[in-house]
């Protein structure tokens, strides 16, 4: 089988839809989401829309999280704050019910889909550093999963007796007797120095994992944002992939 992954779409539906055409002109057989449908873009309905009408299965990221809950607070950047709080304002009750649904892990048998990490506390961390990613890998209940958050792709894997290793994913034949966490990088906001979309699909059947960069009307998107009066930070990095 022939799977999508695409994550951190962060209300980017220019970059979603993009991402989105070119999985179909693969002819992936399904698309997963590796969470964080809102935050930081101008569209989140339209995000929530597309991802809802397709079908397509998404775990609970962490802006997601923060939007389902009114009135709270963050520890996170003013910038990314404000994205939330006008992304609250800017939804309807369902839309916001419907994001409170997605649930933490998704498991397909051969592999889980997280956001973040396998381990429950603390919340959202990022699986790049050796800790977190130690932690993660003991509670990871599978030989293989696939997650986001980082806004980056990258390739976790350990062999028993060996070093953990981090690195830069690239196009991957699974390797035997290692237990691997895919980071599928980000759709809607990228931050590896590459301001295209990132999708990954995996071919089940060969255990090839492919990685592609999908242009899209980038300067489109990031006028959505200023014209929300959004932060201009958060329009300008979509330019540079930071």
């Amino acid at each position: 089988m022939l799977t999508g992954f695409i994550g951190d779409i962060h209300g980017n539906i220019d970059a979603l839809e993009a991402a989105l055409e070119t999985l179909r002109a693969h002819r992936v057989e399904r698309i997963i989401c590796t969470g964080d449908i809102v935050g930081y873009g101008a569209c989140p309905r339209e995000c929530i829309d597309l991802v809802h009408q397709l079908g397509i299965p998404s775990v609970l990221g962490n802006h997601d999280h923060y939007t389902t809950q009114i009135g709270g607070d963050w520890a996170i950047r003013p910038a990314a704050k404000h994205a939330i709080r006008w992304t609250q304002a800017h939804l309807e009750r369902d839309y916001v019910d419907w994001l409170a649904t997605l649930p933490l892990t998704l498991d397909f048998g051969s592999f889980t889909v997280r956001h973040a990490s396998h381990v429950w506390f603390p919340e959202w961390p990022y699986v790049i550093h050796r800790r977190e990613v130690i932690q993660h890998l003991l509670f990871q209940p599978r030989r293989l999963c696939f997650n986001g958050h980082c806004h980056a792709p990258v390739r976790i894997s350990h062999r028993a007796g060996k070093p953990i290793s981090v690195d830069s994913l690239g196009n991957l034949l699974l390797p035997r007797n290692q237990r691997l966490t895919i980071g599928v990088g980000s759709v809607g906001q990228p931050r590896d120095g590459d301001w295209r979309a990132a999708v990954v699909i995996f071919d089940e059947s060969r255990e090839f994992i492919r990685l592609l960069r999908v242009p899209y009307p980038v300067e489109k998107a990031r006028q959505r944002i200023l014209d929300a009066h959004f932060p201009s930070e958060l329009a300008d990095r979509l330019l540079v992939g930071h």
